[in-house]
């Protein structure tokens, strides 16, 4: 289509920070661990409250709003969801896979896109391990994704943001 490109996602993503919980023992935050999501609405529906010193090993991921949350643990469970802003700044599981949009592209037409069957088919073929089979960063990162102009990811993002609504009714 006229004004699409087509490029992978490690090129439309900015570097997002870890960080270990257990270097402020007493200073609290919300977790989000892989459980939090769920695949019914792709909303994080429940975070654990918790102190440096309490925080699991996994606990290392920092989540900024409108972040999008990839479960690399078990992908076509399909835990996906957006960051909301009262979650900004605090941590995630490292079973979650950060994708933090730079500006050229819209966080919601991201968010949508990880559900396509381009994108989770990719996962599903790529995914290893029997009993608890997962997808590395880098396969994150290097899978492709077309991309419209900005303008046009809204559109789509808004059409989209619709039919969701129309579901949740």
């Amino acid at each position: 289509m006229k004004g699409w490109e087509t490029t992978t996602l490690g090129e439309v993503l900015q570097k997002t920070d870890t960080i270990n919980p257990l270097q402020a023992p007493q200073a609290e935050f919300d977790y989000i661990d892989v459980s939090s999501i769920s695949n019914a609405t792709f909303q994080i529906e429940e975070t654990q409250r918790l102190t440096g010193k309490d925080a699991p090993s996994r606990a290392r991921r920092l989540v900024k709003a409108n972040d999008i949350l990839f479960a690399t643990v078990r992908p076509t469970l399909l835990r996906i969801a957006v960051v909301p802003d009262y979650l900004d700044g605090q941590v995630c599981s490292t079973g979650y896979f950060v994708l933090r949009p730079k500006k050229e592209i819209d966080h919601r037409f991201l968010f949508y896109w990880l559900f396509t069957e381009g994108f989770m088919g990719k996962m599903e073929s790529l995914q290893k391990g029997a009993s608890y089979p997962a997808v590395t960063d880098s396969i994150v990162l290097d899978s492709r994704i077309p991309l419209p102009p900005l303008a046009e990811q809204r559109r789509i993002a808004d059409i989209l943001d619709r039919a969701a609504a129309m579901r949740a009714k």
